[in-house]
């Protein structure tokens, strides 16, 4: 029997809370100095995308099998931790899916009727904890999001207690993709990257930080901004958005 007829109805991606937005100081400077930023209402899904999940996404949309993608849209570290191209890990079916690229995180969303969420999304939703929509002035909070150290996909995704909107997973499981990725750069083109110095855009992000208390961020930033969209890495993953029905 196919793996995917073995899963329970759980693999659904259909988890989504909703956001009203707002004005939002962003750590990142938009070009507005210490201006908010409004961020318009959506959704979000509470919990990064599982490998069940993808799972069945590449079984209905087979050219996003790593033996069938076109490199151009993926590096050879595409899903390699599976031990084939329809066989994920049994133990790790509920861990978020990592080694995916930008383009193959843009996909499956888009399959969902969803989207990647933008950065200030993504942004808005992660600087609340348990009890703020915003806690970045706390200090305690931010140790601790420091000192979870470097994301590792070691869990099952939505295990962690839920910040106020009750969204899962925003630190230290996964880094995230955004869909705007290529926009947080300093300089030239994300599909250029392999040929640039990434240290050279990590750097250049730095500058662009209105606040430079939030290191978590910054980090996160200085990944996002060396990736090419064809690159997949063993702790990055995605979630999906929506727009406010």
């Amino acid at each position: 029997m196919p793996l995917l007829c073995m899963l329970s109805a759980a693999v659904v991606a259909d988890d989504y809370v909703s956001l009203a937005g707002g004005p939002f100081h962003s750590s990142l400077r938009f070009g507005n100095g210490d201006k908010a930023v409004f961020v318009a209402g959506y959704q979000l899904m509470s919990r990064p995308v599982r490998e069940a999940e993808f799972l069945a996404f590449v079984e209905t949309h087979p050219q996003w099998r790593r033996d069938r993608i076109p490199a151009l849209f993926a590096d050879a570290g595409y899903l390699a931790h599976w031990p084939g191209p329809l066989t994920p890990r049994s133990e790790a079916l509920d861990f978020p899916v990592t080694r995916v690229s930008w383009f193959a995180a843009d996909a499956y969303c888009r399959a969902q009727g969803a989207r990647l969420p933008s950065w200030l999304e993504w942004e808005f939703a992660a600087a609340a904890d348990d009890r703020q929509t915003d806690a970045r002035d706390d200090a305690h909070r931010r140790q601790r999001v420091l000192t979870g150290g470097t994301p590792g996909a070691y869990r099952a995704a939505g295990e962690s207690e839920p910040n106020v909107y009750g969204v899962h997973d925003l630190h230290g499981l996964v880094w995230e993709w955004p869909w705007d990725h290529a926009s947080l750069m300093a300089a030239a083109d994300s599909r250029n990257v392999d040929t640039e110095n990434p240290l050279r855009y990590c750097g250049g992000s730095a500058l662009a930080f209105s606040d430079r208390r939030d290191y978590a961020v910054i980090k996160r930033v200085a990944l996002l901004s060396a990736l090419s969209a064809r690159t997949t890495l063993s702790n990055l993953g995605f979630r999906c958005a929506k727009e406010l029905p």
